[in-house]
């Protein structure tokens, strides 16, 4: 048998193995340096548009003569955090018009596989697996359980939004708004460690308050409801930090329209009961049966679908409107869901934040479809108690529902006059007027 030498371990000096470090240290510091100097201009307020990421821009022109700057971050993980997003640049514009405002989604700063599969894994989970995420949301609400997974999941969200960070710091914006806690993860600890001086603000977009959302070294916290305080501070946020203004939507659902000049503006009967079906910008659900069965009621109602982004299902609703004609309309994505809640008599539709606040701002009867357990629920839950809403997990408790408000005019305005005191349509303005006021005008020309 051949003997096979044996090689003792080769051992490296311990100097060298510094002086290697030494090195890579200071390789990493340079190409840093080099990096930070050669991006050139702004990223978050780039001159007319133009960055190294795509943004948009709400509040038009800076006015050079106060150069107040705000950031508005989201992510999107659903479209309620970049609606709410929108609807304050909208107030800060409407309340400040020379200031210089962007709402930009954070995981553009994120790397491409994060981004594609952040949003993705959600809205996968929430549309074809619902119990495993409403599993998934109840366990993280266990303070042992969240307290054991926590520092990974802010490891790895901090570690891919690194970018982010080095924007922030480098642009020093005036305050920054976060309308998903995503970006609140990456910037509380550096906000803590005073490398970001601007106010770090974070507005909760539903009616429930996961402990997601708590982060120590947010200058303010807004959130929809005196219950939604009452979670936030029991995950440890001070109540001092925590202030009730509703949620932010569009301004224009605060102007009101008139249920007649609504009707004759969609083109809708005046005579007839109209019930508004709504499935989320994606148009997610049965909505085309829902329609269905709604034309087939007594009183002959009308049933007004939008299908948002579903071509397939906007299809599927026309040929349906064609066999109940005048009882079914289809409608693609619009800009006008306002002008359908002020025109419909009852709304059946998901239990999203946004949603249910411009339900409760048009004061229309709600009737909530298998919301999607987690945060939906919650939603449905709080409005239901309050008596704002009906929660239906059939379409038979759907039919019940409607039949039940069309055929009972009392019962519908006592469901109005809840949903108005809910309300809280200069939910918007209030917050953009707090950030406001936390900017001194001098810190804003020295910007």
């Amino acid at each position: 048998m051949v003997r096979v030498p044996r090689i003792k371990r080769l051992r490296i000096p311990a100097r060298l193995t510094q002086r290697w470090r030494a090195r890579l240290r200071a390789q990493r510091r340079w190409w840093r340096r080099r990096w930070r100097s050669s991006s050139g201009g702004e990223v978050l307020f780039p001159p007319a548009g133009k960055g190294m990421v795509a943004v948009e821009t709400l509040a038009g022109a800076p006015d050079l003569a106060s150069g107040r700057r705000v950031a508005i971050l989201h992510a999107t993980a659903g479209s309620g955090h970049k609606r709410a997003a929108q609807a304050l640049a909208s107030a800060f514009s409407v309340l400040s018009p020379g200031i210089s405002v962007r709402e930009v989604d954070t995981l553009v700063f994120a790397s491409r596989l994060y981004r594609e599969t952040y949003a993705a894994s959600y809205n996968a989970m929430a549309a074809r697996a619902p119990r495993l995420w409403g599993v998934l949301y109840r366990s993280w609400e266990s303070a042992r359980v969240n307290r054991g997974t926590a520092p990974v999941r802010l490891a790895l969200d901090r570690l891919n939004l690194r970018r982010l960070v080095r924007v922030v710091e480098r642009e020093r914006p005036d305050a920054v708004v976060c309308t998903h806690f995503l970006p609140v993860e990456a910037l509380s600890p550096v906000r803590g460690g005073g490398r970001c001086p601007a106010p770090l603000y974070c507005v909760i977009t539903d009616f429930t308050a996961h402990p997601f959302w708590a982060f120590p070294h947010v200058d303010r916290y807004f959130v929809a409801s005196a219950r939604v305080a009452d979670e936030l501070a029991g995950h440890g946020v001070s109540p001092a930090r925590i202030e009730v203004t509703g949620i932010p939507v569009d301004p224009r659902f605060a102007e009101e329209v008139g249920r007649e000049a609504a009707r004759a503006r969609l083109g809708l009967d005046p005579e007839r009961p109209v019930v508004l079906v709504m499935g989320g910008g994606a148009g997610v659900g049965p909505l085309a049966e829902l329609a269905e069965r709604i034309a087939r009621l007594p009183g002959e109602p009308v049933a007004v679908v939008v299908c948002g982004t579903n071509q397939g299902l906007l299809g599927e609703v026309e040929r349906l409107a064609a066999a109940f004609p005048g009882s079914i309309r289809a409608l693609g994505f619009t800009g006008e869901v306002d002008v359908l809640l002020e025109a419909c008599d009852v709304v059946v539709s998901k239990a999203g934040g946004l949603t249910c606040s411009e339900a409760l701002i048009k004061r229309a009867p709600l009737v909530i479809f298998r919301p999607t357990p987690g945060q939906e629920v919650r939603n449905a839950e709080y409005l239901e108690a309050a008596g704002a809403a009906l929660h239906a997990d059939s379409i038979e408790d759907v039919d019940r529902a409607v039949h039940g408000w069309l055929s009972d005019a009392g019962a519908r305005e006592r469901v109005r006059e809840i949903a108005g005191r809910l309300a809280a349509p200069q939910a918007a303005a209030r917050i953009a007027q707090r950030v406001l006021e936390a900017i001194p005008v001098e810190l804003g020309k020295s910007a």
